[in-house]
């Protein structure tokens, strides 16, 4: 809800949406003065009682009409505040109208109800109460002045039945305010999960993904803070993966912890929403945040099983929650549920990308990515690195008399046997067929040469290969490398396999 001022001492006027804009207002009040004006026009143009001060309500009819046609022109420069102030004047001039009318139950007193109407409908019960104050008096006065039979019976009915009409404008007209403001929120919401939905589209990044919900959910709650809760890699704790409003990225919370609301939603995958007053504070987040409120809402899968928790706090307190803050929390929700598949899904597209279906080992792609970091690692540090490809002697022969599947399972079994053999910083990768390469990071030729031989001789059912390996000289490329150490496995092969060539 929106405030107009003039300044210092000012009349406050709600000014709600495109309907209680000045300019709209200025609009609608213009309009009046004009029919007003017609009307009037009209009335004194067809029969009237004689009564009437015509050249006095000519007088009138012109003022209303020079006074719409202003407020039409000057719509857009017409400040809130002066449109309680032009009303009066409106006043004035209807009371003007029935007393030269001299019958103040004619008709003329029927401007009063628009009087009324207008006024409860753009400034509320407040002001329409002194509007209509200003309305008793001056038909009061009327009343007074022309010494009707019955003053008091018909100033209560008339006055009465416009206050009346005026506070059921003003019930209908909250109802329309509390709508427009729920539909904006409503909108806002639904731009801000669209917002999120389009940065799931576009982005790959599941920090960028996570950071985006978090900030859609504080801007869509008006929050203070919201934290994207996931389990750890070890899976004993909760860990802030995103985080919007709070320096919290990367707290863990163990399952164990007590009081915690993001634990409690997630074990028990339904939302809460507490308020957290002195000795129950937001255990996850405390002493560093203070929250005053919090909901926990859980990202859930189709099954129902939670893989997170969107958490969003307030620092001031709060007893309740809207319907429409959860709505969009949950919406929300099942935005960072996608966002969360999505990542898995890449994350196992990216490992099939970088993964020799049938051994497991990395593939020549991912070779080809390793490789160029350790020669990068090797350059910065100034470390030894040495490259070796090893090739299984005849074992077409093996497979002819085996089958492709013994020839397959062999595989499996020897990128398992060199798998545990190599150090943990060592890289092993299929680079085709029955020829695999390793990197030995740190390590002189001698040395490589001496795990290259162990290689050789753990293989099962007394198979046999060969091997070239090669040191880096510090300047060559990853294809000058390999091509030395393949230029070494051929001298291996040469010398009769079933041997380590080093160069």
């Amino acid at each position: 809800m929106g405030t107009v001022k003039s300044g210092e001492g000012a009349p406050q006027i709600r000014v709600v949406g495109e309907f209680h804009q000045p300019r709209t207002m200025a609009s609608v009040l213009g309009g009046l003065f004009l029919a007003g004006a017609t009307i009037g026009a009209l009335s004194l143009l067809l029969p009237h009682p004689a009564q009437y001060d015509s050249p006095t309500l000519w007088n009138n009819v012109a003022l209303s009409f020079l006074g719409g046609v202003a407020l039409l022109l000057l719509r857009n420069r017409v400040p809130a505040w002066s449109l309680p102030i032009i009303l009066l004047g409106g006043t004035a001039v209807v009371t003007r109208a029935v007393y030269y009318g001299h019958d103040p139950g004619g008709y003329y007193t029927i401007w009063y109800l628009w009087i009324g109407v207008y006024s409860f409908f753009f400034f509320g019960r407040t002001w329409g109460l002194v509007q209509m104050a200003a309305v008793g008096a001056a038909y009061g006065w009327v009343l007074i002045e022309l010494d009707g039979s019955t003053p008091l019976a018909r100033w209560v009915v008339t006055v009465g039945s416009i206050l009346v009409a005026g506070l059921l404008v003003d019930t209908l007209a909250g109802r329309l305010r509390n709508e427009m403001e729920a539909s904006a929120r409503r909108a806002a919401n639904i731009e801000a999960v669209g917002e999120v939905a389009r940065q799931l589209a576009t982005q790959s990044d599941p920090r960028a993904v996570g950071w985006a919900i978090c900030s859609a959910a504080v801007e869509t709650a008006h929050a203070s803070a919201a934290v994207l809760w996931r389990p750890n890699h070890t899976g004993d704790a909760l860990q802030a993966t995103a985080v919007a409003g709070a320096d919290a990225e990367g707290v863990s919370v163990p399952f164990i912890t007590p009081h915690s609301g993001a634990i409690q939603a997630f074990t028990s995958a339904t939302d809460r929403f507490a308020p957290l007053r002195g000795a129950n504070p937001a255990q996850e987040l405390a002493p560093g945040f203070e929250a005053g409120a919090a909901l926990w809402q859980p990202v859930l899968r189709d099954k129902g099983t939670a893989v997170g928790v969107l958490a969003v706090y307030w620092r001031e307190p709060l007893e309740q929650l809207g319907g429409e803050t959860r709505r969009a929390v949950r919406l929300l929700a099942l935005e960072a549920a996608i966002a969360i598949e999505r990542g898995e899904l890449l994350g196992r597209l990216e490992v099939a990308a970088r993964t020799d279906d049938l051994t497991g080992l990395l593939n020549r792609r991912a070779w080809d990515e390793e490789l160029g970091r350790e020669l990068s690692r090797a350059d910065r540090d100034g470390g030894a690195l040495c490259v070796a490809i090893l090739d299984l002697d005849k074992f077409k022969l093996y497979n002819d008399t085996h089958g492709h599947q013994a020839g397959d399972r062999f595989l499996k079994q020897m990128a398992s046997a060199w798998s545990q053999t190599l150090r943990a910083g060592d890289i092993l990768a299929r680079h085709g067929g029955e020829e695999f390469t390793v990197a030995l990071p740190g390590t002189n030729l001698e040395h490589a040469q001496q795990m290259l031989e162990r290689l050789r001789v753990c293989l099962p059912e007394g198979q046999t290969c060969s091997a070239g390996v090669c040191r880096w000289d510090g300047v060559e490329s990853a294809e000058s490398l390999t091509a030395r150490a393949d230029t070494a496995l051929y001298a291996a092969k040469g010398a009769g396999r079933d041997r380590v060539v080093g160069v």
